[in-house]
């Protein structure tokens, strides 16, 4: 059949003869799609895993972004009622921001410190002293 084929003898088949060890082709050609099929199976599982691994990222990186979109209007809602509260009641806004101010920089400065370490120094004992 291949050696009839039009492209026999552009590969070269037509005058080849046939190999007398058919039954290794055979073989080889087995064995061959076997290997085939282990790697088209394992190219498809890791394929899969990838797909899994992506689509659970993107939930994550969706609940992010509705977190995140989240904290958006409840910032943007505390902006408009502290415009209101300000145009509203400018004395107690003024207050409530020294307020702020104040506990922010209190934080801040006890972020600040160094953590005092608890060196502790061998003292003497009172009485009999050990020999």
């Amino acid at each position: 059949m291949v050696r009839q084929s039009r492209f026999a003898e552009s590969f070269g088949v037509a005058s080849t003869p046939v190999p007398d060890h058919v039954e290794k082709v055979a073989e080889r050609l087995v064995e061959m799609r076997s290997e085939a099929e282990q790697r088209g199976h394992s190219m498809d599982k890791r394929d899969r895993d990838d797909v899994g691994r992506a689509t659970r990222r993107a939930g994550e990186f969706r609940a992010y972004a509705a977190s995140h979109r989240a904290q958006a209007a409840d910032a943007r809602a505390e902006k408009t009622l502290r415009a209101t509260i300000a145009e509203k009641y400018p004395q107690l806004y003024d207050r409530e921001v020294t307020g702020r101010r104040a506990f922010q920089q209190a934080k801040q400065t006890t972020q600040h410190q160094p953590a005092a370490t608890a060196h502790l120094q061998p003292t003497q004992s009172r009485g009999r002293s050990r020999k």
